[in-house]
């Protein structure tokens, strides 16, 4: 299982197999983005996506196994690499694959790393040395509108 990013030159050739799980995610996570926006930062590169994929497997569904979406902040006092979306299906074979994010943020110069995410992930992440620091507490006040 490897971690891969994709070159804004691919993102078309790729987009068809990760859209409907970068939705998913969205839609999951609050209803912010739709996948449209993740794609028009992704060309223009203020975002990064990278693959989960297996390489020794036979066909494209086979080898595909997640997607994650990246973006470098530059903060007043620090740059930092915010992990926007990380899913996937068996993540016990790829959640070590965040040392290849890691690489991507030191080689960037970042500080560090940050991500907003479901609770689940705390439990996985700390064994990478992640440790919570804060908590996202929301309460929806207006109904959001179909688009």
């Amino acid at each position: 299982m490897n971690l891969v990013r994709i070159p804004k030159s691919n993102l078309d050739q790729t987009w068809p197999m990760v859209e409907v799980a970068i939705q998913d995610a969205l839609t999951y996570s609050g209803n912010q983005h739709n996948s449209q926006f993740v794609y028009d930062v992704i060309k223009k590169e203020e975002m990064q996506l990278w693959i989960l994929w297996d390489k020794e497997k036979e066909t494209t569904l086979e080898k595909y196994h997640g997607v994650v979406v990246t973006e470098i902040i530059q903060r007043t006092l620090k740059k930092i690499c915010h992990i926007f979306i990380m899913t996937g299906e068996k993540r016990e074979k790829w959640t070590s694959l965040i040392k290849i994010i890691e690489e991507f943020a030191k080689k960037n110069d970042c500080d560090g790393i940050e991500l907003i995410a479901r609770p689940g992930w705390q439990k996985v992440l700390q064994n990478y040395n992640y440790k919570r620091t804060h908590v996202v507490l929301e309460k929806q006040i207006n109904k959001i509108k179909d688009k």
